[in-house]
């Protein structure tokens, strides 16, 4: 058997307390990390970095919303402005901040931190973090083109709650590039990314059915991405992000939360029915 059998198989039970009531996230990443150490931790804390990728723009900006899930304490980003103590990536957004450099002309501060991000992660050496923030690299930058194309301006999107950062084509590569210049309606994207059609579809329901849909798309890709791993870290790094997702949603609509997290907790317990042979 993979290495995380036994972590695998008490998932369900870590994230739900006596009451099944969800557990705080930290309480949750503490247990994971009595069993999960080194590079292998490394990628469950490269699955949180958007949030402390937001964090950080948040204490540079002096805002007080903060989301504790992240791998940094408030504490640890504000000394992080000093020390440089964050992954590099940080690091040069740090520096062209205190220099009040712009490194990607007309975006947004956690645009060119994610960007940053995204390309860091196209370098990682796990293959399951690299097709992921592909993934989510992509699957942003249609959800941009979609909105660009209905004509939504910054005021528009606030009034509609999206970001005006959504607006913005982060990153680089075929998707980013068909995006910006293709007059397809798809962009010329679907026959690749079968996902693409999902979204469209998407865009002529409400922003409350777009949002979860979107969610059931990177759900849908969590498990393709880890569909022979079985009891590999990979498995727990996509726990790690659906259980985001299904936080999300008892916060926004508690029904809807609570049917994620029973589809979570649901597969965790099916993935113990094993492929004759394995």
């Amino acid at each position: 058997m993979a290495q995380y059998e036994f972590l695998v198989a008490g998932l369900p039970d870590l994230i739900l307390d006596e009451g099944k009531n969800i557990v705080p996230f930290r309480t949750f990443m503490a247990e994971v990390e009595t069993v999960v150490e080194g590079a292998h931790l490394d990628i469950i804390y490269a699955m949180r970095l958007p949030i402390d990728n937001q964090n950080l723009v948040n204490v540079l900006d002096n805002k007080p919303d903060f989301d504790e899930r992240g791998n940094y304490s408030r504490e640890e980003l504000v000394n992080a402005m000093r020390t440089y103590d964050v992954p590099e990536y940080m690091q040069v957004f740090l520096m062209a901040h205190k220099e009040n450099k712009q490194l990607f002309h007309g975006l947004t501060p956690i645009d060119q931190l994610t960007r940053l991000f995204y390309d860091d992660m196209a370098e990682s050496g796990n293959e399951f973090l690299r097709r992921w923030y592909e993934f989510d690299s992509d699957m942003r930058n249609v959800v941009t083109g979609i909105n660009l194309r209905k004509n939504l301006s910054h005021i528009e999107a606030i009034a509609t709650d999206r970001p005006a950062a959504n607006l913005t084509i982060v990153g680089k590569g075929p998707v980013a590039e068909a995006v910006t210049k293709s007059s397809s309606p798809d962009f010329g994207l679907s026959a690749e990314h079968p996902w693409v059609e999902k979204i469209l579809a998407l865009g002529r329901g409400s922003l409350t059915d777009m949002e979860k849909g979107l969610d059931d798309i990177r759900w849908d890709m969590l498990n393709e991405l880890t569909e022979f791993s079985y009891f590999d870290i990979e498995t727990v790094a996509a726990f790690t992000h659906k259980l985001f997702i299904a936080e999300r949603w008892l916060k926004l609509d508690p029904a809807a939360g609570r049917a994620r997290l029973d589809k979570l907790i649901e597969e965790m317990m099916s993935s113990f029915e094993m492929p004759e042979g394995f």
